[in-house]
């Protein structure tokens, strides 16, 4: 058991490794592409993570449109509901629409949290600093 750990994270760690050697390939500018909204200046813990809840509220937003058009389309045509593409689609979907609520439902509990209990920090980012040396 141990040893199959070992060797998983090893796997994981020459692959970032990899990765890192070559930052222009697609692969690499695909892994390590930033999702979601960036903070912004001056903006607290709380804003960014309401922003967050937006941003995975509108994940599930787009995913109930997807599963209404598929039920539609269903709905309009013989048999469809029951072909294996279908169930597929729906199966997936239905996951997607899980992880986007309790996404949503998580950040607005962390924006929440950060408000009223805090810590509630600003975000400031260290000064670029080129020109020493």
């Amino acid at each position: 058991m141990e040893r199959s750990l070992v060797t998983f994270w090893m796997v994981v760690c020459f692959t970032i490794w990899l990765l890192k050697r070559r930052p222009d390939s697609l692969i690499t500018r695909a892994a390590f592409t930033w999702v979601g909204p960036r903070p912004l200046l001056g903006q607290s813990w709380a804003t960014f993570q309401a922003r967050w809840a937006m941003y995975s509220f509108g994940w599930l937003c787009q995913i109930a449109l997807v599963f209404s058009a598929l039920r539609v389309i269903a709905s309009r045509a013989a048999d469809v509901d029951s072909g294996p593409w279908f169930l597929g689609f729906s199966f997936a979907l239905s996951l997607g629409a899980g992880v986007a609520l309790l996404a949503s439902l998580g950040f607005l509990f962390k924006a929440a949290k950060a408000r009223y209990i805090g810590p509630n920090p600003i975000w400031n980012p260290p000064p670029d600093d080129h020109t020493a040396a």
